[in-house]
């Protein structure tokens, strides 16, 4: 099994540990990822996508009148890219990187987010096994806990079901128990939500917009360890009122070995 990585690499967390770091802080502050671990740190800026037009390295698909695969926010402070559901009951639009990731390699995703609103509506952030284009939602319905991905982890809102943020997984397509967030996520509002996959265990973590926690939550059998699996989000409509998902931030990491 791969060593464990830090999961909420955060500048909050980071400042605690800054009296014992001395010279050292003004690297580590930096980031830079060392030899053996495998590091993604997209903040959407620039009139283009990693790798050129839209949308770049991304893969992209959206479905439903008016919606619009992602698109980065001209001049958005920071950089944004946008996800649009369009004007259809069940529109949607999502994205994906590719197959890179795994359980046994204590995979981590964290996206920095926030949807327009959080009535009819149902979003997905996460792992999945299947890349853009394939799956209409890697969890088909939560209240169910049925799924149209084989092997996947993600972090749900979906209004047919209640208003909650959810953690649900599904390993080799034996759906895990899912568990309920216990804060209450306000639309219009930016959020970090985290996912760290260590074998089959996986831990869904919230943090307000500048990075301060505000709650956890675990499941087992949550994912196969060796499946492929990429970064996930999703937004769709459950209304012919148009979702959208602003996406600020996305990193994901891993090791490159399980040593």
């Amino acid at each position: 099994m791969a060593r464990t990585l830090l999961r909420e690499p955060t500048v909050n967390n980071l400042r605690g540990k800054r009296a014992g770091l001395g010279a050292a802080w003004p690297f580590v502050e930096l980031g830079f990822p060392p030899l053996g671990i495998m590091v993604w740190d997209d903040h959407f800026v620039g009139d283009l996508f990693y790798g050129g037009a839209a949308p770049g390295v991304y893969q992209s698909t959206a479905a439903g009148a008016a919606s619009v695969t992602l698109a980065l926010v001209a001049g958005a402070v920071g950089g944004r890219a946008l996800l649009d559901a369009g004007t259809d009951d069940d529109g949607r639009s999502d994205m994906s990187l590719g197959l890179h990731y795994q359980g046994q390699l204590n995979c981590v995703v964290w996206w920095r987010f926030q949807v327009n609103t959080l009535s009819t509506m149902k979003f997905e952030l996460g792992f999945t096994d299947v890349v853009s284009g394939t799956d209409a939602g890697a969890a088909l319905s939560k209240s169910g806990n049925t799924w149209t991905a084989t092997d996947a982890v993600v972090l749900i809102i979906d209004t047919d079901d209640d208003a909650n943020l959810s953690l649900m997984g599904v390993d080799s397509g034996v759906a895990a128990t899912p568990v309920d967030f216990d804060v209450a996520l306000v639309a219009a509002t930016f959020y970090y939500l985290g996912l760290a996959l260590e074998d089959t265990v996986a831990e869904g973590v919230l943090l307000d917009a500048n990075g301060r926690f505000l709650d956890r939550k675990t499941i087992t059998a949550a994912c196969s360890e060796d499946v492929g699996l990429t970064p996930w989000a999703f937004v769709q409509n459950r209304s012919t009122v148009q979702r959208t998902m602003t996406i600020d931030r996305l990193v994901a990491y891993q090791r490159e070995s399980d040593n």
